[in-house]
């Protein structure tokens, strides 16, 4: 079950990594991980609100190594987007550590038994990958509500 909910985290962020290639595709394929079918309207309107409310003030350090719609930060940032994530009630589906723009490593949710919106799963999460003290940057999946697009 752990290794599924990897897969599929790193699924999620291949899709992400995609979408630049497909805008011009009205829908995307439908995700097993439970976040159902968005349309690229929806993909646009979340990545928008995550920049302004979550992203703001903050150093994407995505050099050009992964897709332009996934944002890399450091490790004092990556704390900042946890503080937001959890004020704004965004779940956080899994978290991909980097390490000299090569995959470090991914925890999800599951691994956890948590709920993608409860804090405790992520902040522990992060704190395991900061025990590394390794210069690593981090990205994640997000689970926007959708009330919170709705404004």
């Amino acid at each position: 079950m752990k290794k599924l909910s990897q897969i599929l985290t790193i699924a999620i962020l291949m899709l992400s990594c995609d979408l630049k290639q497909k805008t011009e595709q009205k829908t995307f394929e439908k995700v097993e991980s439970g976040l159902g079918n968005y349309e690229e309207k929806d993909q646009m309107k979340k990545m928008e609100f995550l920049k302004i409310n979550v992203f703001t003030g903050l150093k994407n350090l995505n050099s050009g190594f992964d897709s332009e719609s996934i944002y890399y930060f450091s490790e004092s940032d990556f704390e900042i987007v946890l503080d937001r994530v959890e004020k704004l009630g965004i779940g956080i589906m899994g978290i991909e550590p980097w390490l000299d723009e090569d995959f470090y490593g991914v925890k999800v949710f599951e691994d956890f038994n948590m709920e993608a919106t409860d804090p405790k799963w992520y902040r522990k999460a992060f704190t395991e990958f900061k025990k590394d003290k390794k210069n690593l940057i981090y990205a994640a999946s997000y689970q926007v509500p959708e009330k919170l697009l709705v404004k």
